[in-house]
């Protein structure tokens, strides 16, 4: 299963930098230094890394809860080969996510983020959207959720509600989750939008 795979590799990858500040340091996200240094690499090292424990805890047990069912999508719709477009989603959701944080800093030689959001935001909204059926915390429609917070997390991009939140990697993340199944499952689009014609708000009561 891909998703403990990468849930392991992170908590080894975080784990290990807590206790090496070098390493920390070199593997973060830091658009300056992307483009100075032409350190690409943090693209993706920086999603292995999170600050603390709350941090790792929140985003792998999120992971957990809608990777394998994304896993199981991608495999009916891929056979065999579906766990590769599961770690393709992930891996380049590392970057795409980044993206808006890295043109917003890229000046910037102050600035740093870290952590799998990005990419973990990604496999939540590919997961609705391969599951419109799908209920977030069991009563409110997966669309609906999906919807509400791709406003808000814009919204809060648009007006800096910084924070020790990085909301471009959140919006950037959920759309390229979208995207992402729309390049590679095109029919998923039909059965979205079936799913959505016939929807009856009453059937969650």
């Amino acid at each position: 299963m891909i998703t403990i795979a990468i849930i392991i590799v992170t908590v080894i990858a975080s784990y290990a930098a807590w206790n090496d500040s070098a390493a920390f340091e070199k593997y973060t996200f830091k658009p300056y230094a992307v483009v100075k240094y032409k350190e690409y690499f943090r693209f993706i090292s920086s999603g292995f890394l999170h600050l603390d424990g709350n941090h790792l805890f929140f985003n792998m047990l999120t992971l957990y809860f809608f990777g394998p069912s994304l896993e199981a999508a991608f495999r009916a719709n891929s056979g065999s080969n579906g766990w590769l477009f599961y770690l393709g989603l992930y891996i380049t959701a590392l970057v795409v996510s980044e993206v808006g944080t890295f043109q917003k800093h890229l000046n910037n030689s102050r600035y740093s983020s870290l952590g799998a959001s990005g990419a973990v935001s990604a496999v939540v909204f590919a997961g609705i959207w391969m599951y419109p059926q799908m209920t977030i915390w069991g009563f409110i429609p997966g669309f609906v959720y999906g919807a509400i917070y791709l406003i808000y997390t814009a919204h809060a991009s648009k007006n800096d509600y910084s924070g020790t939140i990085n909301h471009d990697a959140h919006f950037y993340g959920s759309v390229w989750g979208i995207l992402y199944c729309l390049l590679f499952y095109p029919s998923s689009l039909s059965d979205f939008l079936h799913y959505l014609v016939n929807f009856r708000m009453v059937d969650f009561f």
